[in-house]
């Protein structure tokens, strides 16, 4: 009798407790239900995306730059999906810069022309012995590890001779040579060969270091006044040690000048967050001004103009890719690299 009276109490309070649970589930979807019906009839009604995208006035838009012709839509054909144009092309887009860049860039063009005119190879080879000693030069070396980085090396080095208004050396890479027996004794005679000399020719206005070495020893620079041919280096690239930002380049007193590891074309625009006002103004009158994004110069396509040149080879190729037309049927990237299989 106590057993079965004890599971019938066990039965019960199981029932009871599941009747609860599903009376509570019910409530709880009863309310939800109430509170989704609540938020509908208050929420204003959606307008339909047709009436809006007819009612133009309603959107308002603030033009970045100037509206051109082709962004003008007339009522006659407001239908014709050409007329609903709303992006600038990238020709379009330009046309802000134009004027002033390049009106800059001329003006840059004659600073590096008359730069090296005064700093050029064919003037300071022929200077007296005194100022020869006392000049200045800017090494830029590069190897041929691919030609969009290496020559910024070699373009970096020449914007910084035009900041610090010395001669620039081009360091030569591979030197090839030969030797000869004459009257029983043998010679050897050597040359370098410039960066990518293959693909470009470089113009006469730089010097080898090979050549300065030769003129500083003609010129006596050591025994007659005592200036030592000595190089001091900056590694862009390690920033905790570069000057780039904290020194006054021009008023180093080393014949030679290396900044190394450049090789992009932000190293040398780092000069114009110097600390020093004269660095920050050789700096401003060659890259312009940092408050006048749409003034700024081709500074290193000048730079290249003046420098170098293609080959023939090249020339001929580029001609060949052009077909004597406005635009190319073919566009190639190569990347000019030293490995050898």
């Amino acid at each position: 009798m106590r057993h079965g009276g004890s599971r019938r109490r066990r039965l019960s309070a199981r029932l009871i407790i599941a009747a609860f649970a599903i009376f509570s589930t019910g409530v709880g979807l009863l309310m939800l239900l109430i509170m989704m019906f609540a938020l509908t009839s208050i929420a204003p009604p959606t307008p339909n995306v047709d009436k809006f995208l007819q009612n133009p006035a309603d959107v308002v838009s603030t033009p970045v730059f100037p509206e051109t012709k082709t962004e003008n839509i007339t009522e006659g054909s407001s239908n014709s999906s050409s007329s609903l144009k709303r992006c600038a092309t990238v020709e379009e887009m330009g046309e802000v810069f134009k004027g002033h860049v390049w009106e800059e860039s001329l003006r840059v063009r004659k600073l590096i022309q008359n730069h090296f005119l005064l700093n050029g190879a064919s003037r300071v080879r022929s200077l007296p012995p005194e100022q020869f000693c006392r000049h200045g030069f800017v090494m830029g070396k590069s190897s041929e590890a691919g030609f969009g980085n290496e020559m910024y090396k070699i373009l970096t080095g020449a914007a910084l001779s035009v900041m610090l208004n010395r001669s620039l050396i081009i360091g030569q890479t591979r030197h090839i040579g030969y030797m000869f027996v004459f009257c029983f004794k043998s010679y050897v005679i050597s040359w370098g060969k410039y960066p990518f000399g293959d693909y470009i020719s470089y113009s006469n206005v730089s010097f080898t270091l090979e050549e300065v070495k030769h003129l500083w020893r003609h010129n006596g620079c050591v025994k007659k006044f005592g200036r030592h041919l000595v190089m001091r280096i900056d590694d862009f690239e390690k920033p905790a040690q570069t000057n780039v930002l904290c020194s006054n380049w021009r008023k180093w007193e080393q014949p030679i000048i290396w900044f190394q590891g450049t090789t992009d074309a932000v190293a040398a625009q780092f000069f114009l967050k110097n600390v020093h006002p004269q660095m920050r103004m050789v700096a401003s009158d060659l890259f312009g001004r940092i408050d006048s994004l749409q003034a700024r110069p081709n500074v290193f396509g000048e730079l290249m103009r003046a420098l170098i040149s293609p080959s023939e080879d090249v020339k001929e190729a580029v001609n060949w890719v052009l077909n004597n037309g406005v635009d190319p049927d073919v566009s190639l990237h190569m990347r000019m690299l030293t490995n050898r299989y």
